[in-house]
């Protein structure tokens, strides 16, 4: 099978790396940034301080601080237009993956007509991106930094959005993670060994990309029990954030499949934050397809730390490894569809909404539709209770 990989953009990762910021941004012809992030990077410190160093090295900046959960296009837009007007020549994402997201859209933006939904993807508008991008992610889970796709919540489709943006530059310094509490170090940890084994399963994978998920789950596994349990653990953090950028470019190049279409589905559907949607999912991702991918499947067992013998089965590889991952999933406290009061007819009913808003389910291995998502999330429910 012939295949095509890439990197999108470059990335300058390790401790204490934001203290290059100034010459980066100055490097790309910089001179007035357009900082974006949520309330809890303020509370926590840690825009003041990327501001600071910004202002301290003589560039002007003005800031956005309006970023909302799952980025809905209303905020985008607003962001989007205060970029506008203070001629922002960089645009500077700081935070988790709706910060992130928000600056990719709020780029499209600088250099084109609002608003932001002439730039979904299905509608293949020609854009004109001048305005550098610089991604900076305070948790380590989402991998947006690396990804060309900005999801955006669009409030009256009630659906999932992309508009198409790559950084110009990904900053990822694994001390901007260490404030991260422990039930957010978990979910945005699990969001992203959801990145590396669906982008492993899917149909549309390269070299790359595997080598890069198996990598991904290995670090994922052996560090996020210990960064939950010490969050000032600098080498599991970095191995963390070191997981996370690469499953992010994995799952740019190879996709996610049905268990991010379910993830999405349910977070619009219960308000349930992304990772631990996506956590509530990977049990049974990794058993779906384990008789048509019995070795990739065992390879993802072994990446858990498990056993695997020559003579091991697909299902059997399967079955321990969902069952490894349940066991960190309790470990970490994430917790279940019905502890959250969640029926089962309800998450079942996500099932329309995941296979109908969410084109990339056409990744799986096998081909599902609503009734085979039905059963599906209806497994996702009755093993992790």
């Amino acid at each position: 099978m012939i295949s095509t990989y890439q990197q999108l953009c470059p990335v300058l990762f390790g401790a204490g790396a934001i203290g290059q910021l100034p010459d980066r941004v100055k490097e790309l012809g910089g001179t007035k940034a357009f900082c974006i992030f949520d309330a809890g990077v303020k509370a926590c410190g840690i825009a003041d301080r990327i501001l600071g160093i910004l202002k301290e090295s003589g560039l002007a900046v003005e800031t956005f601080d309006g970023v909302l959960p799952d980025a809905p296009v209303d905020s985008v837009n607003a962001a989007g237009q205060k970029a506008k007007d203070a001629g922002a020549d960089v645009v500077i994402g700081i935070g988790g993956g709706s910060s992130l997201d928000t600056a990719k859209a709020v780029a499209v933006l600088t250099d084109n007509p609002l608003p932001i939904n002439l730039y979904y993807m299905q509608k293949n508008q020609h854009q004109i991106v001048k305005t550098s991008l610089i991604l900076i992610p305070t948790a380590a889970g989402t991998g947006s930094e690396v990804t060309i796709m900005s999801v955006l919540h669009d409030e009256e489709t009630q659906g999932k959005e992309t508009v198409l943006k790559a950084g110009t530059l990904a900053i990822v310094d694994p001390e901007l993670t260490l404030t991260v509490p422990p039930q957010i170090t978990a979910a945005t940890g699990l969001d992203a060994m959801s990145h590396a084994i669906e982008s492993y399963t899917t149909n549309c994978g390269n070299p790359k990309a595997d080598i890069l998920s198996l990598a991904a789950v290995e670090l994922i596994a052996s560090n996020l029990e210990a960064a939950c349990e010490d969050g000032c653990n600098i080498e599991a953090r970095t191995n963390l954030s070191l997981a996370s950028n690469l499953a992010g470019m994995a799952f740019n190049d190879a996709s996610v499949h049905f268990g991010h279409a379910a993830a999405h589905e349910m977070g619009l559907q219960f308000h349930i934050s992304h990772g631990v949607a996506c956590a509530l999912t990977l049990p049974e991702v990794v058993t779906y397809a384990s008789d048509l991918i019995p070795d990739k499947v065992k390879k993802i067992a072994a990446a858990l730390g498990l056993e695997v013998t020559d003579e091991m089965t697909g299902e059997e590889a399967g079955r321990l490894g969902a069952e490894k991952i349940r066991s960190l999933m309790r470990s970490v406290g994430i917790r279940s569809m019905q502890e959250q009061g969640i029926t089962k007819e309800q998450a079942m009913a996500c099932a329309k909404g995941a296979i109908e808003k969410n084109w990339f389910v056409s990744c799986a291995l096998k081909p599902i539709d609503i009734p085979v998502m039905e059963k599906l999330i209806g497994r996702m429910y009755d093993n992790y209770i």
